[in-house]
């Protein structure tokens, strides 16, 4: 068990964005199997962030994304809100274009 553990914490620094090594790392040598379905989190800017859902809609589709949900939170008040997609990927290079065009709203701050 002890062993799976620190294998799977070795896997995870291979992330993208994290060492730039793939082979050390968390996640050294682990592989994503595609198609791949979960709910990612966005984490923005409630004053600058109106069109949001309009502009994940038009992100996903131009990127051929299955998105089966998009949900947000905000509470009265808050300077941040949180948005929820539950998407598919088919390939890496679609997961990895969704995140980049994400990351390029002004007004988003992380997605995970």
């Amino acid at each position: 068990m002890e062993e799976q553990r620190k294998k799977e914490g070795a896997e995870a620094e291979g992330a993208p964005g994290a060492s730039g090594a793939p082979d050390s790392g968390a996640f050294a040598g682990a592989e994503l199997e595609f198609p791949v379905s979960f709910d990612l989190k966005i984490i923005y800017v409630l004053a600058e962030g109106a069109t949001i859902v309009e502009d994940l809609e038009r992100i996903y589709a131009a990127l051929g994304v299955k998105c089966a949900m998009i949900q947000g939170v905000a509470a009265p008040g808050a300077k941040y809100g949180r948005m929820g997609s539950r998407l598919t990927f088919e390939t890496r290079e679609q997961m990895y274009a969704a995140y980049a065009a994400i990351g390029k709203l002004p007004y988003v701050k992380t997605a995970i």
